[in-house]
């Protein structure tokens, strides 16, 4: 392994009140408030969209209660986070840290679909959900694989206009009969209630229990707000209802920090976790290509200021990756625990470098995971381990890692835009070239079973194409074509 000691000099822009300076020290002299809402995508500190924040002196609300350190938080949970922020833009300390789950209930029952290999949805009360084996952080029995009507399951992500994005799904006790719901109050009697939630799906009548704990005013109607239930003999017994804060942030919040998905506002412009985004022509993209090319769905993170009800937009980076690969590391470099490049395996001495930063989701699935957290560090990483990553180039051309999970030992694969194809010999992605032979096999939308010329008639250079090489040996023993 080694250990190239490179000076980084990354510079956030969310400071309004002044230019955030780099750092080769990996400190400031001076720091500045920020409210960041974002995935928990690391430990060892708390690493909150590309921040890592020291919490010797934080305090924690999670679930409605205190708790008393990072113990209390896991990857994947989406968090409120106040504290400061040094002049690096890297590194600052956080205040205080809350987290509350979007929904907990059963699964339910006919609501699993697959939809690909990788991504299935379901709902819990109506809400539709959608998970990705590579991307959401899976805990406490709860997998990919494993996802099952009627488990009863707690939820935490982000709503895309159409559905709540896991970032993070952890199974509860198969006898839990306690479960939360968030909405808008749509009816109430002081004796029954009924939410709509955020996909627009209806909740309700739910009955209130006589000794219900009632944290909201005489007439809700219209109010977001967080209810939970109890199974009683079957029926669901509202037991709590409490006002909650839909997007999490106050009117005047200066210098905050945002993860989620685009969603249409239906006048021409976008909305963030339901949060209306405001641009000027100051607004700085990363990478400056995404200007011109935001689209409802796509997975940003914006900084900027409220103002009333709107977030003046500074700064918006693309936070979603579109290249796949999953492959042994032959090397690792890095500068500190989550800033660094790994080296890859692709077969016939071919091999790709992929960076990462605090912005990467470090997930570890395997029993190296030296503090039972779910996540890891670079200098944890090994020339004997194998890793599933999703990157995008960046302006420089560079693979750049939006998360990164350790893994067993799975076949070579490496899904992405075609460069080029010879047809009937070879096909080239990410620079990497994979020669096909009698063997290979050829599958075209879902669809197996086609012979190498219908696939290759079918294939245009930029068409996305999945490669998978068993040995790894430089040569495809399975293709597949998403036209």
């Amino acid at each position: 392994m080694t250990h190239t000691h490179l000076f980084k000099c990354i510079s956030l822009a969310i400071l309004t009140s002044g230019i955030a300076a780099c750092s080769s020290g990996g400190g400031g002299t001076s720091s500045s408030e920020i409210t960041s809402i974002g995935t928990i995508t690391g430990f060892g500190s708390v690493y909150v969209n590309g921040v890592e924040f020291e919490t010797n002196s934080s305090t924690y609300r999670v679930d409605d209660d205190d708790a008393f350190d990072d113990s209390a938080l896991a990857i994947g949970m989406k968090v409120k986070l106040k504290g400061t922020i040094n002049a690096d833009g890297t590194s600052g300390t956080a205040n205080s840290i809350q987290y509350d789950d979007d929904v907990e209930g059963p699964v339910d029952v006919g609501s699993l679909v697959i939809l690909d290999a990788t991504t299935k949805t379901f709902t819990i009360f109506g809400l539709l959900i959608k998970a990705d084996a590579n991307v959401t952080a899976f805990d406490d029995g709860a997998s990919f694989d494993g996802l099952a009507e009627s488990q009863i399951l707690e939820i935490s992500g982000y709503f895309d206009g159409n559905q709540i994005v896991a970032s993070r799904i952890e199974k509860q006790n198969d006898l839990d009969n306690i479960f939360e719901v968030k909405g808008t109050v749509s009816s109430y009697d002081g004796s029954s209630i009924t939410l709509t939630l955020q996909t627009g799906a209806s909740v309700g009548p739910l009955n209130i229990s006589p000794s219900a704990i009632l944290e909201i005013p005489a007439d809700p109607v219209g109010l977001f707000v967080e209810v939970k239930l109890q199974d009683q003999s079957g029926n669901l017994v509202a037991i709590k209802i409490e006002r909650d804060d839909e997007d999490l942030l106050n009117d005047d919040d200066d210098d905050v920090s945002i993860r989620g998905f685009l969603s249409d506002d239906g006048n021409g412009g976008f909305l963030l976790n339901g949060i209306q985004l405001v641009f000027d022509n100051n607004v700085e993209y990363k990478p400056a290509s995404l200007e011109g090319k935001l689209v409802a769905g796509l997975e940003v993170k914006v900084e900027g200021d409220m103002q009333g009800d709107s977030l003046l937009v500074d700064e918006v980076e693309i936070e979603e990756g579109d290249i796949e690969i999953e492959a042994g590391v032959i090397d690792v470099s890095f500068t500190d625990n989550k800033n660094g490049t790994v080296t890859l395996n692709m077969g016939n001495s071919q091999s790709l470098l992929v960076h990462l930063d605090n912005t990467t989701l470090f997930k570890d699935n395997t029993d190296s995971d030296l503090n039972d957290d779910d996540s890891f560090n670079l200098n944890e990483l090994s020339n004997t381990d194998f890793v599933e990553i999703e990157a995008y180039l960046d302006d420089q051309g560079q693979l750049k890692a939006t998360s990164i999970e350790r893994d067993s030992p799975e076949d070579t694969k490496l899904e992405s835009k075609i460069d080029s194809f010879v047809s009937g010999v070879s096909v080239t992605l990410q620079g990497i070239t994979y020669t096909v032979d009698g063997s290979t096999s050829y599958e075209i939308n879902d669809v197996p079973g086609f012979s190498a010329t219908d696939f290759f008639s079918a294939l245009s250079v930029n068409d996305v194409v999945e490669v998978k090489d068993i040995q790894p040996d430089g040569t495809a023993e399975e293709l597949e074509l998403d036209d």
